[in-house]
C-alpha cells in the first residue's frame, strides 16, 4: 500500500471511531433556581436534582438567578427556548404573589409557563434568637415585648413578597402588633441576621430553618401548619402555643416555558410523578421538613388555579406591597 493510501485509510479510521463519540453527546438540562444558593427553596430543589436526571435521561444542573422575589430568575425561564433543555423552579410567591407586588414584570406566570408537576407544601417554622432581646425567650414573651414596643421589634424575611415576609406580617395582623420588616437578599442572608441576634425572629420554610434548630442555634416557637410537621413533631403549632386563626404554608414545583410541545411536557411530568416510586425521594423532603407532593402536569395546574385566591385575598389583607 503507497504510504499516501495508507495515510488517508489511517484518517478515515480515526474518524470512523469517533464518529460514536460526536453521536452520543451529553445530554444536559438547565434548572433555573429564581433564588440564592443555600436558602429552603434551593434546598428542597437540589434535593431530587439526582432522580430527576436518572429519570430524564439527562443530566440536570442548577443555575442560580435570584432577584426580585424569585422573578429574574423565572423571566430567563420565560425566555428560554421550548425545547425541554431549560426548566424551572417555582413558588407560590412567584405565581400567586409576585404579579400583585411587581407592576413592571415582563411575563405573566399563568400565560408564559407550563406547570409540570408539584414538588411539595412546605412548613414554616417561626424561629427566635432567645439572645437578642433580653427577658424575650418564647412566644407570649416576645409578643407583650412587641405590644409594649410598637415599631420596635424587627423581623427578617428573604425579600420582599416572599412567603417569609407575607408569614411575618400575617403574624403581626393576627397578634395585633406592630413589626418592623426587615428583607434580605435570600433566606440564607435573613438567617446570618437573626443567627447573629441583629434580628430576633423570623418565620420561614421548614428546609431553611430546621438546620439551626436541630443544632441549638435558634428556638422553634411554633410551625405555621394546622397539625405538627413530621419532620419537628416536637414545635407545637401556632394555635397550640397560643396564636389561633394563624395557619399557612408554601408550595413549590417545576414548570418549563411557554410552548414546549406535548411530548416534552409528558416527559417532565411523567419524571416528576415517577419520584413518587422512591422512598429515598420522599425522605429527602421530609428530613427539609416539607410533605412531598409529586404530582403531574395537569394536577399542579389546577392546584395554582384554587390557590391563587388564597394568596389574593392574603396579600390584599395585610397591604404587603413592594417598596
Amino acid at each position: 500500500m503507497k504510504r499516501r493510501d495508507f495515510g488517508l485509510s489511517l484518517i478515515s479510521l480515526l474518524l470512523m471511531t469517533q464518529a460514536p463519540a460526536f453521536a452520543q453527546e451529553k445530554k444536559e438540562v438547565c434548572l433555573v433556581v429564581p433564588f440564592p444558593p443555600g436558602g429552603g427553596g434551593d434546598n428542597l430543589a437540589r434535593s431530587e436534582v439526582e432522580y430527576l436526571s436518572k429519570n430524564l435521561g439527562s443530566t440536570v444542573w442548577i443555575a442560580n438567578r435570584p432577584g426580585a422575589g424569585g422573578n429574574i430568575g423565572t423571566s430567563s425561564v420565560v425566555q428560554a427556548a421550548p425545547d425541554g433543555k431549560t426548566f424551572g423552579y417555582v413558588t407560590n410567591g412567584i405565581f400567586c404573589v409576585n404579579p400583585l407586588l411587581y407592576k413592571t414584570t415582563n411575563f405573566d406566570p399563568m400565560k408564559d409557563l407550563i406547570p409540570v408537576g408539584q414538588l411539595s407544601k412546605i412548613g414554616l417554622i417561626m424561629v427566635l434568637n432567645p439572645k437578642a432581646i433580653p427577658g424575650v425567650t418564647d412566644l407570649p414573651s416576645l409578643i407583650k415585648y412587641a405590644k409594649e414596643h410598637p415599631g420596635e421589634v424587627n423581623f427578617a424575611s428573604s425579600g420582599v413578597g416572599t412567603t417569609s415576609h407575607l408569614a411575618g406580617q400575617y403574624f403581626a395582623q393576627v397578634t395585633g402588633t406592630k413589626l418592623t420588616h426587615i428583607p434580605h437578599a435570600g433566606g440564607a442572608a435573613a438567617l446570618v441576621e437573626v443567627l447573629a441576634g441583629r434580628i430576633p425572629f423570623m418565620i420561614d420554610v421548614s428546609s431553611n430553618v430546621l438546620p439551626h434548630i436541630r443544632k441549638g442555634a435558634l428556638k422553634a416557637l411554633a410551625v405555621t401548619t394546622p397539625e405538627r410537621l413530621s419532620a419537628a413533631p416536637e414545635v407545637p403549632t401556632m394555635k397550640k402555643a397560643g396564636v389561633e386563626g394563624y395557619e399557612l404554608y408554601a408550595w413549590d414545583g417545576f414548570v418549563l416555558p411557554k410552548g414546549t410541545p406535548a411530548p416534552v411536557v409528558k416527559k417532565f411530568s411523567d419524571t416528576i410523578k415517577a419520584l413518587k416510586n422512591s422512598e429515598d425521594a420522599k425522605q429527602k423532603i421530609l428530613k427539609l421538613g416539607a410533605e412531598p407532593v409529586f404530582s403531574g402536569a395537569d394536577e399542579f395546574a389546577a392546584f395554582i388555579a384554587a390557590e391563587k385566591p388564597k394568596w389574593n385575598a392574603l396579600v390584599s389583607e395585610i397591604k404587603a406591597d413592594s417598596h
